[in-house]
């Protein structure tokens, strides 16, 4: 089976992880979202789905999926609640990831695989270790809420996310790479193919 590099993009709320991700699957990379494997399992008639319907009721099922915004409207008053959404999330999403990413080695067609996961260093069921690379990236809280409310989100819904990520300097210690976010797309793209290229090399 072909080794192919693992790498996470983590950072904190609207601060530009998919949009990197973005980049990185338009070069060739295989990408993966945390928070699309949720929406899938929460779409489809899922044991996961099940489990989270058990927890929270029936209200906050809309047609035939879940409404991830009535959770988050939940949640954002009832800690409890949240630690046991994460209970059952966490450990399904990790196993997702390592499926995909054996199905991605037996293809042989990718240069690299790529996740997304929003709160690497902050989950207790965090991967951190089993990736190769972490790539943090920022942008100042102002910008990230400005992108959070254009977004359709609320205040009161970013400051209680935002409260759940570790600081930008703590994670900057901890990763092995960053990306700023704070100048233009076009300027967070160069610096997105520079890195990427980095990460194809033999010895980055």
């Amino acid at each position: 089976m072909l080794k192919v590099k693992r790498v996470a993009i983590t950072g904190s709320l609207a601060c530009g992880k998919t949009t990197v991700c973005r980049f990185f699957k338009e070069w060739g990379a295989y990408v993966v979202s945390a928070d699309a494997l949720l929406h899938q399992a929460f779409s489809c008639n899922t044991p996961i789905r099940h489990k989270v319907c058990q927890l929270f009721g029936d209200t906050i099922v809309e047609g035939s999926s879940i409404n991830r915004s009535k959770i988050a409207e939940i949640v954002l008053h009832s800690p409890d609640l949240l630690e046991q959404l994460e209970t059952i999330c966490h450990p399904y999403v990790n196993q997702e990831i390592q499926r995909q990413y054996k199905i991605v080695c037996d293809t042989g067609k990718y240069p690299l695989f790529v996740a997304e996961v929003p709160l690497l260093f902050e989950s207790p069921y965090s991967l951190k270790e089993w990736f190769d690379v972490t790539i943090l990236v920022f942008s100042s809280e102002k910008k990230a809420k400005k992108r959070y409310l254009e977004q359709g989100g609320t205040a009161e819904q970013f400051e209680f996310r935002e409260s759940r990520y570790m600081s930008v300097t703590e994670k900057t210690d901890l990763v092995d790479y960053t990306l700023s976010n704070n100048a233009s797309v076009e300027i967070l793209k160069k610096h997105s193919k520079n890195l990427f290229k980095k990460l194809n090399q033999k010895n980055p």
